[in-house]
């Protein structure tokens, strides 16, 4: 550890200077490589245990190699009281932390004094496994001025777009909703990721962009509770999994609340904002323009699920939709979209269905209009279909679906063998042989391009 030392020895003195060399110093440890390239501003430095020590912010995270200053976040004086009361309780833990909690109540308003100025907050999260539904629980301590327990409450919550750093927020939310008005609160959680974005979304002024982010309606709970009770509240990080005795008793109740009846309320209770959009009476806590967008793409399929194509073949349980439309998605080009319609998809799925507007698809489409009687315009010898598109011979060369099929096939067994003789010399009944397999039979094997697509789609 480097030693600092505070500017001047006033109570709200905030700026630390490295310590030139005292008594605290351990003159091997600056020898050390990694603290020569990385502290070479630094002259003092001694060793402690982890277990004494305690992590707070500053606000310039790179002092490294630049003769900078370091600048807490608060005033000396706070930052003392705050070593304090953690060297304190690891000295002394006790035991009352350990008393079971309430979980009885849902909207805890107004239910804590303004005594309460720190609060433990926790999430756990469990995914959906076989046939149990995923798991989402959330719970607080709260801790008077003395550090004992004053109140408790864990909760499971609906699974509603369920994630850990969802029952992590909303653990924060029921904390908020908890406190009285004017409190001064110093809430503890292990979640680096929900300092951050408390950074980001609550400690800034608002910003439209907030509402792309998933989980903005909880942000916006956030906000609307401490503005509307005018609260003061500090987000402080704890380790995890280490020896904070409230952190670990928080961590067991939202573990324990697992076990607890699912809930029966809806998720709308703690949404404190003045505007919320709903789908199905569910609230809408992601980016609205993807939101509509799943929402569209879940519409598509139905319909597409729904064709006399694939219900004339038996039950729909025959073919796993969630599997071919997986499949789709990760396709860039099916993802794809130009003005709202996703044309390379379109393109596939007319070419599977047989529905691109060859000669005989009009036909049946428009009978008025397209005689029956009509063949291919080009050769006049047969129905137009995907079929003879393959050997129509007035077809050019170049857009020819049959010969461009065998001038690939040959071209790859031409490297296939090139391929083979650089790196050993074959004998000429070889090259024979290779040249004649059943796979390069490209008269005999060729296949329509309508029914390769259509048997890939099918067996997706």
């Amino acid at each position: 550890m480097s030693h600092w030392l505070p500017v001047s020895t006033s109570a709200d003195e905030r700026s630390y200077n490295p310590c030139p060399g005292c008594s605290f110093n351990i003159p091997v440890l600056s020898k050390k490589s990694a603290i020569k390239q990385r502290c070479n501003s630094k002259k003092c430095f001694f060793n402690v245990a982890l277990s004494e020590t305690t992590g707070y912010p500053t606000k310039n995270a790179k002092v490294f190699a630049a003769y900078l200053p370091i600048t807490l976040s608060t005033s000396w004086s706070y930052a003392t009281s705050l070593t304090l009361v953690h060297l304190t309780n690891l000295s002394s833990p006790n035991p009352s932390v350990y008393s079971s909690p309430s979980t009885s109540r849902i909207e805890d308003d107004d239910v804590l004094p303004l005594s309460v100025h720190t609060m433990y907050t926790d999430g756990s999260f469990l995914s959906a496994k076989d046939s149990f539904p995923p798991s989402m629980t959330s719970a607080w301590l709260a801790l008077d001025d003395d550090e004992f327990i004053l109140d408790s409450l864990s909760l499971c919550f609906p699974s509603c777009f369920p994630s850990a750093l969802r029952s992590k927020i909303y653990a924060v939310v029921l904390g908020l909703n908890a406190l009285s008005h004017n409190s001064l609160i110093s809430i503890y959680t292990d979640c680096s990721q929900l300092i951050s974005l408390w950074k980001c979304f609550v400690n800034v002024p608002f910003s439209p962009k907030l509402l792309r982010e998933p989980n903005h309606l909880l942000w916006l709970s956030i906000r609307q509770l401490i503005m509307d009770r005018n609260l003061k509240v500090d987000l402080i990080k704890v380790p995890a999994h280490g020896d904070n005795i409230y952190n670990i008793q928080a961590d067991s109740l939202a573990k324990n609340a697992h076990s607890s009846l699912q809930p029966t309320f809806s998720p709308l209770v703690f949404c404190h904002i003045p505007c919320l959009l709903t789908f199905n009476s569910l609230p809408i806590d992601m980016n609205i323009r993807h939101f509509i967008r799943s929402i569209a793409d879940a519409c598509a399929l139905l319909s597409f699920c729904s064709m006399a194509r694939f219900t004339a073949l038996g039950s729909p349980a025959l073919f796993d939709w969630a599997g071919i439309h997986f499949c789709l998605s990760q396709i860039k080009g099916f993802a794809s979209h130009k003005n709202g319609r996703p044309e390379f998809w379109i393109f596939c799925i007319k070419l599977l269905l047989d529905m691109l507007p060859t000669l005989t698809t009009l036909q049946q489409r428009m009978p008025h209009l397209y005689s029956p009687d009509w063949f291919c315009l080009q050769c006049n010898s047969a129905p137009e279909d995907l079929n003879h598109l393959w050997t129509c011979p007035y077809i050019l060369p170049d857009l020819n679906p049959c010969l461009t099929h065998r001038s690939e096939v040959i071209k790859f067994r031409d490297l296939c063998l090139s391929s083979f003789l650089s790196l050993k010399s074959l004998d000429i009944s070889f090259q024979t042989e290779f040249s004649t397999l059943d796979c390069w039979d490209y008269d005999t094997l060729l296949r329509p391009v309508f029914g390769s697509l259509e048997d890939c789609y099918l067996h997706i």
